[in-house]
């Protein structure tokens, strides 16, 4: 049976790519309302090509769709509904990239949990840790001053023994400083040494050099030169000889204050074209010697360096050694005495690793660092932790400096326009701009006291599929 050709009704479909008709416009807008592949605002009764260009017009008119979101179109009635909505349902896509092996996590609780569980091939989970309690005991020095003044004292023995000088000696610059000058008026003639100078016998002046054209090789010098013999009396040796000038002009005697220009007056860029000019000498300024000449002068910088942690290249146990009790003191605030090296390295590693961690608003406990941070970074829930002015220096004290974050605009609310609505109650039209939706941006960071992981060159088998591999604790590449 042939296929039967419905007629056109009245009421065509209004997109293009759609050939339905209806037979009421009521029908016709009930379809293009409902149905999944047009993109129609019935308010407005108005067609666009794309879902994105119906949300934007949604949300640029106010005063027929209250507050509508950019992304998605959902409407709400308030301004923090729909920031709240935003912020949980349109996250922003970010790419963290850990330090050590340079793999990269789209949330900043998947590179907590990368370090702290020691997932990464260069930063250990312990060393990770070490950069945490690092922040934590800097905060304390810093909150009392005489928890500060306590650890100052504690190292003040070390930093005491040390001499820096290279010279060694002892300086009296200012010895006789307040009898300057009663000092200066002593005469204290220097010691001359007693040798006896050898007589040198010279009848004539010194020979001078061949200029251009005026040398030749029948000269009187290399006439002289060949008469010279190891056996000759001084009569012989071209010195001694009476005629030692080249073109028979008499040279300059030993004593005249003029002196003869060998080149002529020329300069070296005439006589040697092709010559490279002498790069200037140059200095390498690194952050080790900085910090080496920081040491040198002002002593350790708790800040910057880890000497208390075990864990840590510049650890160094002996700023806590006790030559009265001879006997080791913690750095932390227990005021631990130990009584050898190996005691208060396991003590260090073993009481004073984070267990849990809290959070300073809402006051609950987690776990992990990681727990915390899934906490910390979700906008929506009911703890407002992330909103809070210091929130970067609570985040970058929690993960140990190796995390910072800075609460920006959306790329996609930056270009706010300002329309033109309709305002029903003063009967005007009136300026209207979208409201801005804000994010928290993460960013990787090294910590202060961070150290570039020691790379040795090769090693003979093993290695892993990553082309990174350890050796004695130092990472290296294939």
């Amino acid at each position: 049976m042939p296929a039967t050709l419905e007629p056109i009704k009245a009421f065509a479909c209004t997109f293009a790519d759609c050939a339905a008709s209806f037979d009421t416009e009521k029908k016709l807008i009930s379809h293009k309302k409902n149905s999944d592949e047009h993109d129609y605002c019935y308010k407005c009764n108005l067609d666009f090509g794309s879902y994105d260009d119906l949300a934007r017009h949604k949300a640029f008119a106010p005063d027929k769709h209250n507050r509508a979101c950019r992304i998605c179109g959902e409407e709400f009635k308030s301004i923090s509904g729909l920031k709240r909505h935003t912020e949980l349902s349109h996250k922003v896509k970010q790419k963290l990239p850990c330090i050590g092996c340079n793999e990269e996590f789209p949330a900043p609780a998947m590179l907590i949990e990368h370090l702290e569980f020691g997932h990464c091939e260069v930063i250990s989970a312990q060393q990770f840790m070490g950069h945490v309690i690092h922040k934590h005991l800097v905060v304390k020095l810093l909150d009392s001053g005489d928890a500060h003044d306590r650890f100052m004292q504690k190292i003040s023995q070390y930093d005491a023994a040390l001499d820096h000088e290279d010279g060694g000696g002892v300086g009296v610059e200012n010895y006789l400083e307040e009898e300057h000058d009663e000092a200066k008026a002593v005469s204290h003639p220097a010691i001359q040494p007693e040798y006896a100078q050898d007589a040198v016998h010279q009848t004539g002046g010194w020979p001078t050099l061949a200029q251009g054209r005026n040398a030749s090789g029948s000269s009187s010098l290399t006439s002289g030169m060949d008469r010279m013999s190891l056996r000759g009396a001084d009569s012989d040796t071209i010195i001694g000889s009476s005629s030692n000038t080249i073109d028979g002009s008499a040279a300059p005697s030993q004593g005249s204050k003029h002196q003869v220009n060998m080149w002529g007056g020329r300069s070296a860029k005439k006589l040697f074209p092709q010559a490279k000019p002498t790069p200037a000498a140059t200095k390498e300024f690194t952050i080790e010697a900085i910090d080496k000449q920081d040491e040198e002068q002002h002593g350790a910088n708790i800040f910057k360096t880890r000497f208390w942690d075990p864990l840590a290249k510049e650890y160094n146990p002996n700023r806590f050694w006790n030559g009265v009790i001879e006997k080791y003191l913690c750095p932390f605030m227990c005021e631990q005495v130990l009584a050898n090296e190996a005691e208060m390295r396991d003590h260090i590693l073993v009481a004073h690793r984070v267990s849990r961690a809290k959070c300073p608003y809402c006051l609950k406990y987690f776990d992990s660092v990681t727990a915390l941070m899934c906490h910390c970074q979700s906008r929506g829930s009911k703890c407002q932790v992330n909103k809070a002015d210091k929130f970067g220096d609570f985040l970058n004290r929690l993960t140990g400096g190796f995390l910072t974050v800075e609460e920006k605009v959306r790329p996609d609310h930056i270009q706010n326009e300002t329309v033109e609505v309709w305002n029903a109650e003063t009967q005007e039209m009136e300026k209207y701009t979208p409201p801005t939706v804000k994010y928290l941006e993460y960013r990787s960071s090294k910590p202060v006291d961070w150290k570039e992981p020691t790379r040795v060159a090769a090693q003979i088998g093993g290695g892993s599929t990553t082309g990174t591999f350890n050796y004695r604790n130092q990472q290296s590449q294939w």
